[in-house]
């Protein structure tokens, strides 16, 4: 028997303003906060948070991660978060060339390992709540479609082979409202989401972009 699915849900705007227990780096196998999600991270964290997370990986990995491990660390002073899952989604070990951003392929080995480190993390006996975005899809220049449906495709897989899961509850973060909405329209593909929920101009989008779909009526020839 699989876990059951977690509640899902997209939200507009930064994944540090959450209430989530988990926020989920999109980062780099250094773990060098630099922008996007890493600088709202540190910048939520504390002052202090770069160097702590250093010492932990040189702790955890005796240097740098590999592509696709996950380090997780505590939230530092941020006020709700209380840990940071930081997702090796850039390569910086021989510094920044042309083999740094990820492939897609490296997306789903990150996915992977990310929901099975949040499986390990220290059971509290309350269910995880997970703050997540769509890893690669700034610096990493994959956009947000196809990271986020990987996201779907191996939470949906980990919780199949799983009778039971530490992750109650997933937010996909879009910062914008141009991610916002190509975030929710993917995740929709995968996970019901509670549609009364939304704002009205966003159910009316989903049905316009539904319609629109090829073999979909109006969708034309």
């Amino acid at each position: 028997m699989s876990a059951p699915l977690p509640e899902i849900d997209v939200a507009l705007g930064s994944l540090t303003d959450g209430s989530e227990r988990v926020l989920v780096n999109a980062s780099n196998t250094n773990v060098q906060l630099g922008s996007g999600v890493s600088r709202a991270i540190r910048l939520a964290c504390g002052p202090d948070y770069q160097e702590h997370i250093t010492e932990a990986l040189q702790a955890r990995f005796r240097g740098p991660m590999d592509p696709g491990q996950v380090l997780v660390t505590d939230a530092g002073e941020h006020p709700r978060a209380k840990w940071v899952a930081h997702v090796a989604v850039m390569d910086y070990r021989h510094g920044l060339s042309a083999s740094s951003a990820p492939n897609l392929a490296r997306i789903q080995v990150c996915c992977v390992n990310l929901w099975n480190a949040l499986e390990a993390l220290p059971d509290d006996g309350t269910p995880l709540t997970v703050a997540m975005v769509a890893l690669g899809a700034g610096t990493g220049g994959l956009g947000v479609n196809d990271p986020v449906r990987l996201a779907c495709t191996t939470l949906k897989t980990h919780l199949s082979a799983r009778e039971s899961s530490r992750i109650g509850r997933v937010v996909f973060y879009g910062f914008e409202l141009p991610q916002y909405l190509n975030i929710l329209e993917v995740v929709t593909q995968h996970f019901a989401l509670p549609e009364e929920a939304l704002p009205a101009e966003v159910r009316e989008y989903l049905a316009h972009k539904r319609a629109a779909e090829p073999g979909e009526p109006g969708s034309g020839p």
